[in-house]
Order: C-alpha cells, then sequence, then structure tokens
C-alpha cells in the first residue's frame, strides 16, 4: 500500500485531481484530513507540557527518581504515524487487502510537507498547481458563493480590490511548497492547465508517481479522466460558467476577462515574480 499527499493552493484544482484518481480501482484519496495542523501540532504542545510536568514531579515529589520518563520523540511518532494511518484505512470502508494506494488531500498540508515526512519517510506528493491570477478569480467566486449560500455576502464585495491580498495567499501556499521541493522531498508537480490540456496523460503521471511499479490500465485511466471532466460533472460546457456551482468555469485563463489593470498593477513585488519564475507572465 504506497502513501499519497496532494498539496496546492486552494482553487488550484486539487478537488479535481482527488475526485480523478478516486475513480481508479485501488486508490482512496481522502480530503481534508488536516492531521498536521489539527492532530500532530496541539498534541506535540502537550507532550511537551505532559514531559515537563514529568520533570517536574521526579523532581519535586521523588527527588529525582521519577517513575515517568519523558515520552521519547520516536515514540510520539510511532503512535501518531499508526494513528494517522489507522484512521485513513478506516475511512475508506474497504478491505486494506484491496487497497494499492491511498492518500490525502489538504491544501494546509502545503506548510508542512517536513512534519508528514518526519511521520511517513515513504509518502509521496503530488503538488496541483495553477496560474495564480486565475486561483484569485476562483477564490473570489468561491467565497462569494459560499457567503451568499450562507446569506452573508457583501453586496460591495469588489475582485478587483481582494486580487492582491487573494494572489499573496496562493504565493503562500506556492512558496511553501517549492521551498520543500528544493529540500529533497519527492514532490510530483501537476499544472492545472496540462490537465485540462491532457488529462489523461497528466492524471497517468500522476499514477506512476504513486506508484511506480505498478502497470496501470490506459482504459480505466481514461474512464477516470471521463467520468470526472467539467461536462460531466457540471452538465455544462467548459467555459460557460455558474456563480451557484462548486464547478465555476473550468477554463484557464479567465483572469484576463475579469482583473483589470489597476488590480494587476497592486500585485505585490515578489508576488509578481513568482509568476513570472512559474511562467505565468503573460
Amino acid at each position: 500500500m504506497r502513501l499519497f499527499f496532494i498539496v496546492g493552493a486552494q482553487k488550484s484544482g486539487t478537488t479535481w485531481l482527488q475526485r480523478s484518481l478516486n475513480s481508479v480501482a485501488g486508490v482512496h484519496c481522502l480530503g481534508e484530513g488536516h492531521f498536521i495542523d489539527k492532530l500532530m501540532l496541539p498534541f506535540t504542545a502537550t507532550l511537551r507540557e505532559y514531559n515537563t510536568l514529568m520533570e517536574l514531579v521526579a523532581e519535586r515529589v521523588y527527588e529525582g527518581q521519577g517513575y515517568y520518563d519523558p515520552i521519547k520523540d520516536v515514540e510520539f511518532r510511532s503512535v501518531m504515524r499508526g494513528w494517522i494511518l489507522q484512521r485513513m484505512v478506516n475511512s475508506t470502508k474497504v478491505d486494506h487487502t484491496t487497497i494499492t494506494a491511498i492518500g490525502d488531500k489538504t491544501p494546509a498540508h502545503s506548510f508542512h510537507i517536513d512534519s508528514l515526512r518526519f511521520l511517513f519517510p515513504e509518502a509521496r506528493f503530488i503538488h496541483m498547481l495553477r496560474d495564480g491570477r486565475d486561483v484569485t478569480v476562483s477564490a473570489f467566486h468561491h467565497k462569494e458563493r459560499v457567503l451568499r449560500k450562507l446569506g452573508q455576502n457583501d453586496p460591495n464585495a469588489d475582485l478587483n480590490q481582494e486580487a492582491a491580498a487573494l494572489l499573496h495567499k496562493w504565493a503562500e501556499f506556492t512558496r511553501a511548497v517549492l521551498k520543500a521541493d528544493a529540500n529533497g522531498h519527492p514532490i510530483h508537480t501537476v499544472r492545472y492547465e496540462a490537465m485540462l490540456a491532457d488529462p489523461t496523460a497528466t492524471l497517468l503521471a500522476c499514477l506512476q508517481h504513486i506508484v511506480p511499479d505498478h502497470s496501470w490500465d490506459q482504459a480505466m485511466v481514461q474512464t477516470a479522466v471521463d467520468a470526472n471532466s467539467f461536462r460531466q460533472k457540471s452538465g455544462r460546457d467548459p467555459g460557460q460558467a455558474s456563480s451557484t456551482s462548486f464547478l465555476r468555469k473550468g477554463t484557464a485563463g479567465s483572469w484576463r476577462e475579469e482583473l483589470d489593470p489597476a488590480a494587476l498593477s497592486r500585485f505585490a513585488p515578489e508576488d509578481q515574480t513568482l509568476l513570472n519564475q512559474l511562467g505565468y507572465s503573460d
């Protein structure tokens, strides 16, 4: 059983990739586990407090001869690793012997790849990368859709006024993953634009990264691609936008129609530089 994690900024196509992988027999990609930010890190703080308490008890109550040694990192790692793996396997609700690969899609894990590798040194990572300007547009419309549903939307909300902050958020996620990649972690980058252009080859490359020694059936991969196409999932042609759908438009480059020159000029210089470095400069 191979283990993998999908990372990358929100609205970069991570859910599309997750659903496509889930349509391949033997592959299970769960979502939003938040294993590091909501499990490991809080428990790490508790562990430190506990170890400090045990040291104080040993010193003040038992004159330096306490009964309990501090919990060692290797013990903590073993417990946390086993707990997370068991949670993942149980959540598939299938016979574990049928699982070829199991993974999780949590954008927040972009900032915690080192910690995931501490727990799971064998894990592989897939970075879903999309033009930050398109992510900016998609993130704004997603936020507005959710707030409208809750009756909390601001009728004066302005994409062009929020664009610089939204792009900066994309840049923070992206820099975190690029740093982990530079540090030698096994990360396979998938560009959203490439997945639009050739989804079959892109999905197959992901599968080969996750389980390199496995022979994947091309017809099965194609079936997974077809089942998760924008048209199949939304009932609309790519480019036909819907402000009420999670799948809003399904195209690349819509920032050109929605971001005005003034908004583009307000991008932080370092964020514009990152766009340029990644080839998103036109």
